[in-house]
């Protein structure tokens, strides 16, 4: 089974972040408002399925959605860690979203908070 995935949201963009050494990270093109969402296109897998074995070099990016996990491979994919993040994961279904958790600017990066699990395994405070 193959699908075609592709970023369709132009409000947002992928950019060096401001994290020294965190690579790519998200950005508002434009200004956007508190509840404003980006879906996060992405795979869905099982948890603890082969299909979660076999796609473990995507652990760190892998959001939990019901009893699954969603890889993403969007621009959601880019949003870094912050204890301090403009952005919150909203779970509808099986379907994924990153809330703005207030007004942000454009070309302002975009955060959220990683879970406990991502944050021990990758040393991040």
């Amino acid at each position: 089974m193959s699908a075609v995935l592709d970023e369709l949201d132009p409000r947002f963009y992928a950019a060096t972040s401001t994290i020294p050494g965190a690579g790519r990270g998200l950005f508002a093109r434009e200004a956007l408002r508190e509840g404003d969402r980006l879906a996060v296109v992405g795979v869905l897998v099982r948890r603890d399925s082969e299909a979660d074995r076999c796609t473990a070099f995507a652990d760190e990016y892998k959001l939990r959605a019901g009893e699954f996990l969603l890889i993403p491979c969007g621009m959601a994919a880019l949003a870094n860690h912050s204890a301090r993040p403009n952005l919150t994961k909203v779970v509808e279904g099986e379907s994924v979203f990153l809330r703005l958790s207030k007004d942000v600017e454009a070309g302002e990066e975009l955060f959220f908070c990683y879970s406990d699990y991502a944050r021990d395994r990758y040393g991040i405070a």
